[in-house]
């Protein structure tokens, strides 16, 4: 896959988590529901300028990001919930899995960005992945 594919599918993945996020947000039930909801507004909202800033770093680079429903649910990864009640270690387990693909989905693109010799890609990647890693840490950690 080339770099303009991979940022689509990226792109892509973070629509459908941004409708996941909510999902959880609106559904969740426990004890802990307050940290979650308020966790998942959080990552919501940082979802949404990623899709921003993903499309428009690929219109600046003559790419042609997906900004339609029917090719976005084709070309993604990211496995969607029912809209019902989740309870929260559910929640924190997928939230754990996306957030493990997310590391490495995005690790990729750094390789494909530095193969073009496309620091600013890459760099904006790496500013992605370091988010990343740290959520996948504090998920780990609150979920033991």
């Amino acid at each position: 896959m080339n770099l303009s594919e991979k940022m689509n599918k990226y792109l892509c993945d973070q629509q459908v988590m941004f409708v996941k996020l909510h999902n959880i947000h609106w559904y969740i039930q426990g004890k802990s529901f307050f940290t979650l909801h308020e966790k998942t507004e959080e990552l919501y909202n940082k979802t949404a300028i990623i899709i921003d800033e993903v499309a428009e770093r690929m219109l600046s680079l003559g790419y042609k990001p997906i900004a339609n429903l029917k090719e976005t649910l084709s070309n993604t990864s990211v496995n969607e919930l029912g809209s019902e009640p989740i309870d929260i270690d559910k929640a924190v387990s997928e939230l754990l899995t996306d957030v493990k693909y997310w590391i490495n989905d995005t690790k990729e693109i750094v390789v494909l960005a530095e193969e073009k010799k496309d620091t600013v890609t890459a760099d904006m990647f790496n500013g992605y992945l370091e988010e990343y890693e740290k959520l996948g840490w504090m998920l780990e950690a609150y979920s033991k």
